[in-house]
């Protein structure tokens, strides 16, 4: 059996010698192929890269601007709250006010009412003499 094999092979030989080449030239060409092929993926990762790069600069100008913003609204809400406080404590000077301005009120309600009185009664006194 083995050399039946054998001499097949010693009459495939001068076939494979030609085949030899045709396989260098596409083994060849194939391997040209991937370097231009990862050469070209090397030159779209670096274009990537850069992009990237660009992306992270402009980011990083959006967080600031971004922390900045949090900052006067954080600003803004502490006025809103002592403006709150503000109009509350008027609010409520406001009511005294207004209680006083009442008690006020019925003073001068009890004072010219006495003072009605008392002409009606110093008339009254000066009709009988």
């Amino acid at each position: 059996m083995w050399p039946k094999v054998i001499a097949q092979l010693f009459e495939l030989l001068p076939h494979v010698s030609r085949l030899v080449p045709m396989a260098d030239r596409y083994f060849s060409s194939k391997a040209a192929a991937e370097k231009a092929h990862e050469a070209a993926m090397a030159a779209m990762a670096e274009g990537v890269r850069g992009d990237l790069g660009q992306v992270t600069k402009a980011h990083a100008g959006l967080y600031r601007q971004l922390q900045e913003l949090s900052a006067q609204v954080a600003e803004v809400g502490e006025e809103g709250k002592r403006g709150r406080m503000l109009l509350e404590v008027q609010e409520n000077r406001l009511a005294a006010l207004e209680e006083r301005v009442g008690t006020i009120g019925l003073w001068v309600k009890l004072g010219i009412s006495s003072v009605v009185a008392l002409l009606v009664v110093a008339i009254t006194l000066l009709m009988r003499r």
